[in-house]
């Protein structure tokens, strides 16, 4: 099947992820995996997420197992959700129990022996899980483009006429919106460029305010 989509899977057991690489193929999921060292940081394992070119992440939560690492799957969920606060990522587990404490929001962790279990609704299961991935996918993905269309319209309105300051103010808006969605994404206008627009107006007001100030100390000293 074609590959629609590229996963991130962290989970120290290399076995693990070759599994789950079977397993997610038949429905056009590239499962891609990280590499554990021993001692390795939080930091390194995700800067090797970020360079992974992926849109969704699955995070076991039991790490420490092997010794590799001193962290858990918790701390990996809340370095993304920092970083890219609406990233689709999940905990796909079979400590689902254990995971849970450590864990706020509930509905993003996943029982992977529930979901690929061998009973009559084994196929029911993994079907739901999958569409439930695409959509979180897919949405992101909406949340990004939208805000790539608002920019590029504003920056054609810009050609053809000046933007007004409210119009400046949400270019500015959306462009630090997008970063934050994805730091990956090229940036749609140099930043400095809406910041120095920004910073002219600034200037034109002080000189505003100077002239107004010489004058109203002109009118003191005729007083």
């Amino acid at each position: 099947m074609e590959t629609k989509y590229r996963i991130g899977y962290v989970d120290e057991d290399i076995k693990q992820v070759r599994k789950y690489q079977r397993r997610f193929r038949k429905f056009g999921f590239e499962v891609v995996g990280y590499e554990f060292t021993q001692g390795m940081t939080l930091e390194d394992l995700m800067q090797q997420v970020y360079d992974s070119n992926i849109d969704l992440l699955m995070i076991d939560y039991k790490l420490d197992e092997s010794n590799l690492v001193v962290f858990n799957g918790e701390a990996v969920e809340c370095a993304i959700y920092d970083a890219k606060p609406l990233f689709p990522h999940i905990i796909f587990t079979n400590k689902k129990d254990d995971a849970e404490p450590h864990v706020e929001d509930w509905k993003i962790i996943f029982d992977k022996d529930e979901i690929f279990s061998e009973g009559e609704d084994d196929n029911k299961k993994v079907q739901h899980f999958i569409i439930t991935l695409e959509r979180s996918i897919e949405q992101y993905r909406k949340h990004i483009q939208r805000r790539k269309n608002d920019i590029s319209n504003l920056l054609e309105k810009g050609k053809i006429q000046k933007l007004n300051p409210d119009e400046k103010h949400n270019l500015l808006k959306l462009q630090k919106e997008l970063k934050v969605l994805d730091p990956s994404n090229e940036i749609e206008v140099p930043e400095y460029l809406l910041l120095s627009e920004n910073l002219s107006e600034v200037e034109d007001l002080k000189d505003e305010a100077e002239e107004f100030l010489k004058k109203l100390i002109e009118k003191k000293k005729k007083q």
